[in-house]
């Protein structure tokens, strides 16, 4: 592939030597990777820093832990979460109306100044969603919706508050925006004659685009009976602590790693406190359940980063090659990463190689899991694969961000891209900036690359200039024949119009490239862009594409 010049990983690279939050800074939709104010899945099964006002709540099974409210006589049972001094934030939940009856709502609230004083976005009878200001009770509409809403099914609700604006968003389509004066407060859930699920509350500062929360429907998750805990699932293990400053059990993210007994067979957490890592990290095959955590919970704060590429020579002679590139090589099955950042910084612009492709992270395990975490590079960013062409990798990327320019995610693993941001970095071309897939995905696995409720945006590349991929067949491999599905996605207006193209005298005809019911400016429906049916649609979701035959199941 052609050497492009980088534009915003220049930035991340010269930022890495100075100042932490400086860090290729992000503008835009990015919610995930936001300052994390607080959240609360109820995995922990209690309700713990909410306080009540009305209602019966507690904490049910719902295929995860839920949020529940039980009464559906009262006319305003809430419960209430943070600080009555929170400003500009947005709050995001999953919403689950049980009984709405004609007189219901089932409402998220945003600064919550009082018992009777906040905003409200609320889910109505008569397939109605309604952003309001609440004040000593008076109700001002700002703005509403019609959308299907069904009792029983899940749907994501988001309020964002910035100064004197509030905005509503439903399932990542905007429901109004309008202007208020209520000036600061919490958060909160509420129910009116109704009773309802909530869950993976979530208040991150700043109001950044929506990633949508996938709504459970019909044609997006197929009736499934719970998958089985997977088989050799661990119990909790050992932990450590990593910190630049001495103050932890080591200062190098790679020797917490080596300390790992050979066939772990427990869970081994590994907690790093804020710092750049500039090391190259690897996680063997023998060494598997290792995760890696930032120790604050925003994935700015904790940066794992190398600067080789694949035509980098090596101290004892040759080069690096692609997969050599990687700033970290993830071998060991079982991984989890959360809220912290992975990068290749290399910088193409002071060098001039023959090959430039710079991984941050290549994956060849199974059962992975990456949790709010960042994927910074340019060309070649993540390389998900598998051990080899007779075996299948998976994992689930879960409020993700992967930002770059070329094949930036690429290889034959299978992987779910849920609620992720994938942002295309500008090559300066007006026609051509890149292509954001180059799946390898063998002819015998049904399930290569799934996004689903994600957004594409880009940080500067052009209108119709972005690639939603190309087929990679490496070595000329006949049987490498890629994946695709992009869903229920916001696609921006740099996704080109015939959005597949060929690569090396494939077409991407032969491969397996398609798309189901996206949204945005970059989602126009043309003769060159294949779409699932509602029936193909159930066969791509990501409980099928992550189940396996051990029924793995990571998704909550």
């Amino acid at each position: 592939m052609s050497r492009y010049r980088r534009r915003s990983l220049l930035a991340v690279a010269a930022a890495v030597t100075t100042a932490l939050i400086a860090l290729s800074p992000f503008g835009g939709a990015q919610v995930a990777h936001a300052g994390t104010l607080f959240s609360d899945d109820f995995s922990d099964r209690d309700t713990a820093g909410w306080s009540r006002s009305g209602g019966t709540w507690s904490v049910v099974d719902d295929d995860s832990p839920a949020l529940h409210q039980a009464r559906a006589d009262t006319d305003d049972a809430r419960l209430f979460a943070g600080s009555s001094s929170w400003v500009d934030y947005a709050v995001q939940a999953r919403v689950k109306p049980l009984t709405l009856p004609t007189n219901g709502a089932v409402a998220l609230l945003a600064r919550a100044s009082g018992s009777t004083t906040y905003y409200r976005l609320a889910l109505l009878p008569g397939d109605q969603v309604r952003l309001e200001a609440v004040r000593s009770g008076a109700v001002t509409v700002l703005g509403s919706l019609s959308r299907p809403v069904v009792a029983g099914t899940w749907h994501t609700l988001r309020i964002e508050v910035t100064g004197s604006t509030v905005r509503g968003h439903v399932d990542g389509t905007l429901v109004a925006a309008g202007t208020g004066t209520i000036a600061a407060g919490r958060i909160g859930v509420q129910t009116r004659y109704a009773t309802a699920r909530y869950d993976d509350v979530t208040v991150t500062s700043g109001t950044a685009t929506p990633t949508p929360t996938p709504s459970v429907t019909a044609t997006v998750t197929p009736t499934l009976s719970p998958s089985p805990t997977p088989t050799g699932t661990p119990p909790a293990g050992r932990s450590s602590v990593v910190a630049q400053d001495g103050s932890g059990d080591f200062t190098s993210v790679q020797a917490a790693v080596n300390a790992v007994p050979v066939g772990n067979a427990s869970r081994h957490t590994i907690t790093i406190r804020p710092g750049n890592y500039r090391e190259v990290v690897t996680i063997p095959a023998d060494r598997p359940y290792v995760s890696f955590v930032g120790a604050t919970g925003d994935p700015r704060d904790v940066v794992i980063h190398y600067d080789n590429a694949s035509g980098t020579p090596k101290p004892g002679g040759g080069t690096y090659g692609t997969s050599g590139s990687a700033s970290v090589t993830i071998d060991g099955s079982d991984f989890t990463a959360r809220h912290l950042t992975f990068a290749n910084t290399f910088d193409e612009a002071a060098h001039d190689l023959s090959a430039e492709q710079a991984v941050a992270v290549l994956t060849r395990a199974d059962r992975l899991v990456f949790d709010n975490v960042r994927f910074l590079g340019n060309q070649d960013t993540l390389y998900h694969n598998s051990a080899n062409t007779g075996t299948i990798g998976r994992a689930y990327f879960r409020n993700c961000y992967v930002e770059g320019d070329v094949d930036f995610i690429f290889g034959r693993g299978t992987g779910v891209f849920d609620r992720c941001e994938i942002r295309s970095l500008s090559r300066g071309s007006s026609s051509n900036n890149g292509y954001v897939t180059a799946p390898s995905t063998m002819i015998d696995n049904p399930y290569g690359f799934l996004f689903v409720n994600s957004t594409l945006t880009t940080d500067s590349a052009g209108p119709q200039s972005v690639h939603l991929g190309r087929p990679w067949h490496p070595g000329g491999d006949v049987n490498a024949i890629g994946q695709v599905v992009f869903r229920d996605s916001v696609l921006g207006a740099h996704i080109k119009g015939s959005p597949w193209t060929d690569m090396s005298g494939f077409s991407w005809r032969d491969a397996r490239f398609f798309e189901y019911r996206n949204t945005g400016p970059g989602s126009t429906v043309t003769p060159d862009r294949p779409q699932l049916t509602d029936a193909q649609a159930a066969d791509h979701t990501p409980q099928r594409y992550l189940a396996g035959p051990d029924g793995w199941n990571p998704i909550s």
